[in-house]
């Protein structure tokens, strides 16, 4: 049975060793073999031992006994060789041996074999040195059932300091063993699973310093270099979650954030947060935990970059049809315009010939008429056939967005042209009020615009710059190219509607310009041309934060 572990006993051995000194290893043999009588009896002739009033005065003998007898815990003494002389009542219940079957027979009879042997070795040395040895054994008992026992085995010495006796105590812990290894196995259950889950965990005090992470986390860290992940996603969260800055704040879920990362790429993530309270787990609040004060953030985060660029992606596929849409009508509009435009010069001629005196074309006049009327009813035809330009309302709207919106369209024809883009956004840009669809298609025309002046010029450098700055209330957007650029005495003929100063033919009838100026006009803001940019063309846009038109066109 004698075997290993660091524990602590309910019965420190050290307290039973005056007791054993005071019972005489003769008179426990002879007695132990007495079952008529009860173990009270078998000790009422031993109130006599000299001495024994003295290591325990005020306490009988009778009630020592009895005490050991009824200790909770098994006991047994042995001889020096470990041959059992007495146990107690706990040994029996324990081990299923009755005192009569295993007193006389060695503390062997328990043992198993599954127990190291040199656990035994170490053990024997230890108390034949006279020192106390504690640990855990397996130990078998009647019915050859294993168990688990925690055993403490302290020498008992005499006056002289010799060994006479042996004093043993041990418990089954098997279930406290089965408890602890099912802990043991929740935990590893449970570290795994945070390990290997696909979202980044972070654990975090109310210092932001990482208690624990998992290894999404640790591979996040890896891509970022010396940057802190966690401490991009507090700060994305520091404006939308306030309190987050205090040592108490409400559990959030899924909120999105956004921040550039150090390769300048831009990354999306859903954060969740539970707040964390440690508990004071002192002994003096055994039977009423209270908060340590301690303050703990669980926080996991989830990598939406790839679905953002997915969504962005088919957003801006959408937002090319869109596009594609609004250009094909707004051809058309120009297309029936421009016609109209067209017929109503002669159409004028003519009516200014009606209208002045006779003459020898006198005869003409009837069929000029017909004519006349003819015409305008074609014309009103054809008014009636221009698709109607759509109205939509104003809404706060992000210019940089715009802008880059655009670019993301016009990317594949600036490669195949070799147009560098420098795009410059102001950092921070306040959305303005104002028609978004509308604005969208005037920066559009610009941009078409200086696309055309570029190729036009046909240079081997062809560079297109786009900046925004915002002033006390406004916002100024500038489209700026190395193309052949706007001759002087043009830069007011070309905002007049159907003037084209392309020498190439591409396919306009010189409408984008007038188009963008009413547009522009619209949003009570101003669009100029550059007189002193020499090397091409700049046009510069001013748009209030706030129109004052309604936000209808």
């Amino acid at each position: 049975m004698y075997h290993t572990t660091q524990r602590i006993t309910p019965f420190p051995p050290t307290r039973w060793h005056a007791y054993c000194t005071a019972i005489n290893t003769a008179t426990v043999e002879t007695v132990m073999h007495k079952p008529s009588t009860s173990f009270a009896e078998h000790y009422a002739d031993l109130s006599h031992i000299a001495g024994f009033e003295h290591v325990t005065p005020g306490l009988s003998l009778q009630a020592i006994l009895e005490t050991v007898e009824q200790a909770p815990v098994a006991i047994s003494i042995t001889d020096t060789r470990a041959n059992i002389l007495y146990v107690n009542s706990a040994f029996e219940e324990l081990t299923g041996y009755s005192r009569d079957e295993i007193c006389g027979q060695n503390e062997s009879v328990l043992s198993c074999k599954t127990t190291p042997l040199e656990l035994y070795r170490t053990l024997w040395r230890t108390i034949q040195s006279g020192k106390e040895w504690r640990g855990t054994l397996i130990n078998r008992n009647k019915a050859g059932q294993r168990y688990l026992a925690e055993v403490t085995v302290a020498p008992v010495l005499d006056a002289q300091r010799n060994i006479t006796n042996f004093l043993g105590m041990h418990r089954d812990i098997s279930v406290i063993h089965n408890l602890e290894q099912q802990l043991k196995h929740q935990k590893i259950l449970s570290d795994t699973i945070f390990d290997l889950a696909p979202a980044i965990v972070v654990l975090l005090d109310s210092n932001r310093n990482i208690l624990m992470d998992n290894k999404a986390y640790k591979r996040l860290k890896v891509e970022f270099g010396t940057i802190e992940p966690v401490h991009l996603f507090l700060d994305a969260l520091k404006d939308r979650l306030p309190t987050l800055e205090g040592e108490t704040f409400d559990n959030f879920h899924d909120v999105q954030v956004r921040f550039d990362a150090p390769n300048g790429n831009e990354c999306w993530f859903t954060l969740s947060g539970i707040h964390v309270e440690e508990l004071d787990d002192a002994a003096k609040n055994y039977f009423a935990l209270t908060n340590s004060g301690g303050h703990y953030l669980l926080l996991v985060a989830t990598d939406i970059t790839t679905r953002k660029a997915e969504l962005e992606r088919a957003r801006i596929q959408h937002l090319k049809v869109q596009m594609a849409e609004q250009e094909l009508t707004s051809s058309i509009r120009e297309t029936l315009a421009g016609a109209i435009f067209q017929l109503e010069t002669p159409l004028n001629v003519i009516q200014a010939a009606l209208v002045m005196p006779p003459s020898s074309t006198e005869a003409l006049y009837p069929v000029l008429q017909q004519v006349l009327e003819s015409s305008y009813r074609a014309i009103n035809a054809m008014r009636m056939a221009i698709p109607r330009a759509e109205h939509g309302t104003y809404s706060l709207v992000n210019i940089n967005q715009v802008l880059k919106d655009l670019l993301i369209i016009a990317t594949d024809r600036m490669l195949s042209e070799g147009v560098v883009v420098d795009w410059r956004p102001e950092p921070v840009l306040p959305a303005l009020m104002g028609n978004e669809a509308s604005l969208r298609r005037m920066f559009n025309y610009l941009l078409d615009n200086a696309l055309l002046a570029l190729h036009e010029a046909g240079r081997v450098y062809r560079e297109l710059r786009i900046h925004t700055r915002l002033h006390d209330d406004s916002i100024s957007v500038e489209i700026t190219d190395n193309g052949i650029g706007i001759p002087p005495a043009q830069r007011l003929k070309v905002f007049e509607p159907f003037h084209s100063g392309w020498k190439r033919g591409n396919g306009n009838v010189g409408m984008g310009l007038c188009m963008a100026q009413e547009i522009v006009n619209n949003h009570d803001g101003s669009i100029s041309i550059d007189p002193d940019y020499p090397n091409g063309c700049r046009i510069r846009v001013n748009l209030p934060l706030k129109a004052s038109n309604g936000g209808m066109e």
